[in-house]
């Protein structure tokens, strides 16, 4: 596992320290459903996938039960951000929460879960 991570933040931080507990449970939650979902990368230290959620999730943030993933605009022109998206709802749905949004990089509006995964 690499040891990089998105920076953590939640909404009323110091009065509810839990909210900060809980995403980097949520990190540690997709990383190991990434290793699963997606092949090992070369240097068989982590999966591919879990190289695109180093390299491309800034931030998470629990912004009062919905996770907000801050994510670079190569994410979010990528097919990557479904499957990024479909882990990281997975995750927190983990944490009894439903709400996930993805803050693109240079796009004004939040991109909702639903926007994000592909219609079946």
């Amino acid at each position: 596992m690499e040891p990089n991570e998105p920076a953590f933040t939640a909404y009323d931080a110091d009065d509810e320290p839990w909210r900060i507990a809980r995403l980097i449970r949520t990190d540690g939650r997709v990383r190991e459903l990434l290793r699963v979902a997606t092949p090992e990368a070369e240097d068989s230290v982590s999966s591919v996938g879990e190289r695109v959620w180093i390299a491309h999730v800034s931030r998470l943030h629990d912004e009062r039960g919905t996770l907000q993933a801050y994510v670079s605009a190569t994410l979010g022109g990528s097919a990557w951000l479904a499957v990024i998206a479909l882990v990281l709802s997975r995750a927190w749905n983990g944490e009894d929460e439903a709400e996930v949004d993805f803050l693109v990089e240079g796009e004004p509006l939040p991109w909702p879960l639903a926007a994000v995964l592909p219609k079946l």
